[in-house]
Formats: C-alpha cells, sequence, structure tokens
C-alpha cells in the first residue's frame, strides 16, 4: 500500500511541481557514498523545478567542500557525531554534543523553514529529520544498503517517505518505502553497458571507496606480476600515503600502470575499463552496475554488520560478480592474497568474462535521482503552517 501511495504522489507530481517553488533541505555527510547520491538528488530536484531552492546540512568534513558546495550548493554545517563503532568515548562525545547540536539543529530548521527535510543516511541525518518531524514538515529518508543501516531504521519511526536501493530491503515503522534504485552519477548514461570490444579483458580498475583501501593496495602489489601474466592495464585508486608505493610495485612488475587517490573523473574511468577490483559499498555496486563490468568485489573487512558484502552478493547472485572477503585477521592475509589471484584468474578467462558481461541486470540506479526528486517535490507539496 506504501509504494503505491508514493508512486501516485509521484506521478501526480509530474504535471505540478515544474512550476512549484518550494525549500529542500538536504542532510547528508561523511563519504561520497552519501555525498555523491544526495548531491544527484538535489540536481535533479533543480532540473525538474528550477526555482525550488535547495540546500545542504553536513558536518563540515572537507569531501563536502568538493561535493556539495563546488556544486554550488549552501551548505550549513551542525556539531554532529557519530556513535556506532565508537566505544565509550563516542557515545560520551556524542552525549557531550547532543543538547547544543539539538539547538543549533532547531535553529536552523526555523531559520531554513523547509518544505520538506531530505536524509540520505548516516547520523548527519537524525537530528534534522527529527526536528522537521516536530514542527510537521514532511520528511524523506533515503536507505542505500541491502539492510537499513541504525540511523534509517530509528528514523523509519518518524520519517513520512523512505526511498529503497534494492527491492529485497525491508524497512518498518511509519515511512511510506519506494523502490528507486541508488542514485549514480548521471555521466554514467553515457558509458557504453552493451558492447564486447575485446575477447578477454584488458584494462582493470581497482576501486578502494573515496578515501582508497589500504588491503586493495597492498594485494594487488603483491599481485603485479600475475597482472603483468595477463597482460592488465591498470588504473588504481590508492590510498593517498600509498600511491607511490602502488606505482613501484607496477613498474617493478613491467605493468602499465596510472595510480591516483581520487579519480576525477569516474565516467571516463568505467567507460575504459573491461574488468573491476573494488570495495562494495552502496555506491560502488549502484555505479557498477550501471557501467554492466564484471567484477570482483572485496567487502570492507571492518564494515558495519554484513553491509558491504550483502551488497555485493546482489550482482553476485545475478552472475555479475565474484566476491573474494578479505579477513580482519592479519595471519590470513596470505590466504586473501590467493583467493584475490584465484578470482582474477577465473574473472580473465574469455568464456567468464563474456559471460558475466552478458548476463543482465536493471541499471537502477541510472534513473533513481530522478525517481527520488520526483517524489520529493510530490510529498513538498503538502500544505502546513510556516516554522
Amino acid at each position: 500500500m506504501g509504494v503505491a501511495v508514493i508512486s501516485n504522489n509521484i506521478n501526480e507530481a509530474q504535471s505540478q511541481h515544474v512550476d512549484v517553488l518550494r525549500r529542500v533541505l538536504i542532510a547528508a555527510s561523511g563519504s561520497g557514498g552519501h555525498l555523491i547520491p544526495a548531491v544527484q538528488i538535489a540536481q535533479q530536484i533543480k532540473a525538474l523545478s528550477p526555482g525550488t531552492s535547495v540546500e545542504f546540512v553536513g558536518v563540515g568534513k572537507p569531501l563536502e567542500e568538493t561535493l556539495v558546495v563546488a556544486k554550488g550548493f549552501s551548505r550549513h554545517t551542525l556539531p554532529l557525531v557519530a556513535v556506532k563503532n565508537r566505544g565509550i568515548i563516542g557515545l560520551i562525545s556524542f552525549l557531550f554534543t547532543l543538547p547544543k547540536a539539538l539547538i543549533l539543529t532547531y535553529k536552523l530548521i526555523k531559520k531554513t523553514n523547509p518544505d520538506i527535510v531530505v536524509g540520505v543516511g548516516g547520523y548527519v541525518s537524525v537530528l534534522p529529520i527529527l526536528v522537521a518531524r516536530f514542527f510537521g514538515i514532511p520528511t524523506w529518508i533515503h536507505e542505500a544498503e541491502l539492510h537499513p543501516g541504525s540511523a534509517n531504521k530509528v528514523l523509519s519511526y518518524f520519517a513520512d517517505n523512505c526511498s529503497l536501493a534494492f527491492a529485497e530491503s525491508k524497512i518498518g515503522g511509519r515511512c511510506r518505502p519506494v523502490v528507486t534504485g541508488h542514485p549514480v552519477r548521471s555521466e554514467l548514461a553515457t558509458v557504453d553497458r552493451s558492447s564486447i570490444p575485446r575477447g578477454v579483458p584488458e584494462r582493470l580498475l581497482v576501486l578502494g571507496g573515496s578515501q582508497g583501501a589500504r588491503g586493495l593496495d597492498s594485494a594487488l602489489s603483491e599481485l603485479a606480476t600475475l597482472l603483468a601474466e595477463k597482460k592488465l592495464e591498470v588504473v588504481h585508486q590508492a590510498r593517498e600515503d600509498q600511491v607511490s608505493k602502488v606505482q613501484a610495485a607496477y613498474l617493478a612488475a613491467g605493468v602499465k600502470a596510472h595510480v591516483v587517490s581520487f579519480i576525477d573523473n569516474m565516467a571516463g574511468a568505467f567507460a575504459w575499463c573491461d574488468i573491476i577490483v573494488s570495495r562494495s559499498g552502496a555506491g560502488s555496486v549502484a555505479e557498477i552496475a550501471s557501467v554492466n563490468r564484471p567484477t570482483i568485489f572485496v567487502p570492507y573487512p571492518f564494515q558495519q554488520g554484513t553491509h558491504q558484502t550483502d551488497n555485493a552478493k546482489t550482482l553476485v547472485y545475478a552472475q555479475k560478480a565474484l566476491l573474494v572477503e578479505e579477513s580482519r585477521d592479519e595471519s590470513k592475509r596470505s590466504e586473501f592474497v590467493q583467493k584475490l589471484r584465484e578470482a582474477i584468474i577465473e574473472l580473465c578467462a574469455s568464456a567468464n568474462f563474456v559471460r558475466m558481461k552478458k548476463e543482465w541486470y536493471e541499471p537502477r540506479g541510472l534513473q533513481a535521482a530522478n525517481r527520488i526528486a520526483e517524489g520529493v517535490l510530490a510529498a513538498a507539496n503538502i500544505t502546513r503552517p510556516a516554522v
């Protein structure tokens, strides 16, 4: 019933929201996994309703400057801190800053007077959604993971609407869910998904997430000789402090490689590569599904719960990817490297590469930002008193 209600609202909004001016406040921070989809949603809202004001609230992390402010959006900052996986120190820090953060969030909502507040995952969404609910302002949360995270599990009891990246996701509470997919960069729509220019892979893209991945940096460095044997050219996004070390390992093995700490043109990188080795955050899985590149997923070993593993399995079960687990136990490192070696060999076999490339998987992420933007604008049309 909930999905149907939101779907009807979205359809009705298509003929109404273009000329309606609204104020939208989006809460997002942390990693690119939260900020990139948030910006895609914001840009699509502006595309659908150019006069609508879209502002962000974050915690002041540098990545917000790169991904939000640089795109021309105003940003407010709040002294919010995470609690999960930070132990007693994190809990004390949270309790110490909570009163001030709550007062500042209250003042921000009063000042901006948004028609809707959107939370794109993570702890930064919690107070803005709760305060908006107190004021009777419509709210929308987005769940990127297959299994909802702690923040959205709580917010599902306060938010009005929730968009889901995965059809298999289950979320409780009072919110009305709609399956939209997870927003990816709009430029990924230009990447050729279908053609197979080479019978065997020749170009490997290594992605460790927005901050890079030390485990992948080390493992691929150890496997440089194998990459040379397979005649693979490599683009590797590494941790900033590992770039020179990884580049040196490739050079010593005779691998043609370009190692960087950040890739500005992800659409170009995806279009260039044949296969991928990647962490499996929700954003990475959505983007890889959108560009259709056979992939080896290596979930972050210190992930919260099994989020990254579960995300990866959606493409593994669709026969679009392989899964290699990296142990937290350093003594099992050689075992991990060996399994990654075997996966690379398997993926480089022509029959496997071509089969995985041809398997079908709906690129839901390419339309996700548009679907969410339409829903947000529809929900913002609800009449309410000013705060």
